[in-house]
């Protein structure tokens, strides 16, 4: 799957537009969140990390088990040095807290105490003892390191999910499903949903969903390697619940085309986006920030996110 760098930044610079306009995001992240978007566009363009080769096969691939599990994600090495360091420079010019922390980072990193290669080995597997180590050092901006960790990564990971992608064996379509009251349109040429909520490349869960097509056909954004892939209409991204009486959702004004899916038996929550009948840009990492207003009422409302934001905070 090849890279489109010219529509991905023409996307990108039309959302941005779009969330200067909403009076609830202060300048200074949304001004943060597109120089760091921008930046990981014109790396992914360049990004050069080996594909890896050991793949479950399609039968285990097809009953749940990811193509390649997070921690076996290969890297550009050399591009992710560059990119904490640039990154890292550009935050530190920021105001307050997290540009503090930032100088920080960068002087542990000329120091020796802080290994790159370590710390991009914790993030692929996990290892949120080591960041909370590092936060420890820098209490009033605690996931600072962990964003630009992962900010630094984000296009080698996306480069191996795309190239990935094309190894996903296929599902067979089952006819019996519809949307309400409409038939499927097989002209679309839709993917079969899958029988779980994780991501079939690399396992992680999603941060958003999103309904594409006048059927409503559900797709799940992947936190870790940002696939976008088919999932069922009725089912908890995090338990597999399909009990309709135990799923829910719910909308707030202050978001149009977005609304809350909740789940009662595991008490998560996951936003969805529905811009079918709104003349808006999608972008899901940018549509998480745009929702806003909706993880304040899901948090009131006793439900919990299943994962962090692909920022890392």
């Amino acid at each position: 799957m090849n890279f489109d760098y010219n529509n991905a930044k023409e996307q990108l610079d039309k959302k941005v537009s779009e969330l200067r306009e909403k009076p609830f995001l202060p300048e200074e992240l949304v001004n943060l969140i597109a120089n760091v978007a921008a930046i990981q566009l014109e790396a992914q363009q360049h990004s050069s990390p080996t594909i890896p080769t050991n793949l479950a096969s399609a039968e285990a691939n097809l009953q749940g088990r990811p193509l390649l599990t997070r921690e076996d994600f290969t890297y550009d090495y050399e591009q992710a040095c560059k990119l904490v360091d640039s990154l890292a420079e550009m935050v530190s010019k920021e105001e307050g807290p997290i540009a503090e922390a930032s100088t920080l980072i960068t002087a542990n990193i000329k120091s020796g105490e802080l290994d790159l290669k370590e710390a991009f080995k914790a993030y692929l597997e996990t290892n949120e003892d080591f960041f909370m180590g590092w936060a420890e050092k820098m209490p009033e901006a605690p996931r600072t390191l962990s964003f630009l960790i992962q900010s630094a990564l984000t296009p080698s990971i996306k480069t191996v999910a795309a190239a990935l992608a094309d190894k996903l064996p296929e599902i067979e379509a089952d006819t019996s499903e519809r949307a309400d009251n409409e038939e499927l349109d097989f002209e679309l040429e839709q993917p079969a949903p899958r029988n779980h909520g994780h991501c079939p490349i690399c396992g992680s869960v999603p941060f958003m969903h999103t309904l594409h097509h006048q059927q409503g056909f559900r797709y799940a954004s992947c936190s870790f390697c940002h696939t976008e892939y088919r999932v069922r209409r009725m089912a908890c991204a995090y338990c597999d619940e399909t009990n309709a009486d135990n799923l829910k959702f719910f909308t707030v004004e202050e978001a149009p085309g977005y609304r809350v899916d909740v789940c009662d038996s595991c008490k998560t929550y996951l936003k969805t986006t529905d811009f079918r009948k709104l003349d808006r840009t999608s972008v899901p990492a940018l549509n998480d920030l745009e929702s806003l207003p909706l993880d304040f009422v899901a948090v009131e409302e006793g439900y919990s996110r299943g994962t962090l934001s692909v920022w890392g905070f």
